[in-house]
């Protein structure tokens, strides 16, 4: 007898028939195994990506740090002898901040708004065909 006859002969024996619970115990820690399959390569993924974002930090906190020393040094040369920048530098660079963020055009507030008539409009290609 081949594979496919001991199969079916032994698919209609009552023993088969009461030890479902087998069946089923088995389905289950096959799906446990694959969630649990799975949720170590989702960690292993958020791990990896974690890593990377720590490493851009790091370098944007050494880029941070340049660019504070850099500013310090600036300011360092703007200072008067006193230590503190002149009322009328500062208030040029405040004004100056000022105009380059907060240029708006003028609109006239009118909405103009006009039906244009497509074929995706068109009463003609409705689906519903009312005949009175």
């Amino acid at each position: 007898m081949n594979l496919l006859n001991l199969t079916l002969l032994a698919a209609h024996e009552p023993w088969v028939y009461s030890k479902g619970w087998i069946v089923t115990l088995v389905g289950f820690c096959i799906v446990i195994i694959a969630l649990f399959v799975l949720s170590m390569i989702f960690r292993a993924v958020a791990s990896y990506f974690t890593k990377q974002d720590a490493k851009k930090l790091a370098v944007d906190s050494s880029k941070l740090k340049v660019e504070q020393q850099k500013l310090t040094t600036a300011n360092s040369q703007l200072t008067t002898g006193k230590g503190e920048i002149p009322a009328d530098v500062v208030t040029a660079i405040g004004l100056a901040l000022y105009l380059a963020n907060n240029q708006h055009d003028e609109e006239s507030n009118v909405i103009t708004i006009e039906r244009h008539q497509t074929s995706w409009n068109d009463k003609n290609y409705g689906v519903r065909h009312w005949n009175r």
